[in-house]
Order: structure tokens, then C-alpha cells, then sequence
């Protein structure tokens, strides 16, 4: 578990809450949250690296002041640039979007109805196919 999974594990125990419970007040999926507790993606067994979007949500479902977060994330802020670091935050142009992220960390409906997780990964699984095609039809390759 690395130091921003700690300090939200830390702060949803404090209020006891239960992970689904926590998620929902942070409006992020309970798996992501999980996730982001452990310090990595169970899939890839990569690092998860939230968004300032994600960080700022978190900070509004938990009532933690967003710079603890930035902190705990090891994401700095240039004080000399602006000395309110929520308004350096919301000043800051979004960086490269992921798509696989958006849909996992979102709470997204389609036709009317909410996604479960099941539906997010189907929906990756087929972009993920239907992109592949797209480029090699393109001839760009994999």
C-alpha cells in the first residue's frame, strides 16, 4: 500500500465506512477505490495514478482538505505560481486523457441505464478490439 492509499484507508476507517459506502460519496466506483487503497491496478498490477478530478472528489466525499491528498499522492504545486492550491488545481489544463480510466473511475450510463463494472470492462474489452481493427485497416499497425 503506498502513502495516498494508506491516508484514505486511514480516513474512511476514521468515519467508518465501508468501501461501497466511501465510493459513493466520493462519486468514484467501489473497485477503483479499492485500487487506489492498495496502490495498484489488480488487472496490471500497475501503480494507479489518480486525477486531480479524482483527488478533488475524494477530498469533497471525505471533507479532507485537497493538499493532504496532493501530498499523499507526491503531487506538488508550484506555491510561487499561485498560492491557493485549489486554485492551482483547478487552473491546471487536463494532461493526457485515458479513456479505460474515464470509464472505470466514472459513474456512466448508457441508453438511460448505469454501468456496473461488468459492462465498463466489456465495453473497454470491445474498444480495445474495434481499435485494433480500425488501425490495421489504416494501416498503422497494432
Amino acid at each position: 500500500m503506498d502513502k495516498l492509499g494508506e491516508y484514505i484507508r486511514n480516513k474512511r476507517k476514521e468515519r467508518g465506512l465501508s468501501l461501497r459506502e466511501c465510493a459513493r460519496m466520493c462519486d468514484i466506483s467501489h473497485s477503483y477505490l479499492d485500487s487506489l487503497e492498495k496502490g495498484k491496478d489488480p488487472r496490471t498490477n500497475k501503480p494507479v495514478s489518480p486525477t486531480i478530478d479524482t483527488l478533488k472528489k475524494i477530498s469533497k466525499g471525505l471533507g479532507v482538505p485537497i493538499n493532504e491528498l496532493l501530498e499523499a499522492a507526491d503531487i506538488k504545486t508550484d506555491p510561487n505560481h499561485c498560492p491557493d492550491e485549489m486554485e492551482a488545481i483547478e487552473e491546471c489544463p487536463p494532461s493526457d486523457l485515458d479513456l479505460e480510466k474515464i470509464l472505470l473511475e466514472s459513474n456512466v450510463m448508457f441508453n438511460g441505464e448505469p454501468l456496473d463494472e461488468e459492462d465498463k470492462q466489456d465495453i473497454i474489452e470491445f474498444l480495445k478490439v474495434a481499435w485494433k481493427t480500425i488501425r490495421k485497416k489504416k494501416g498503422r499497425g497494432v
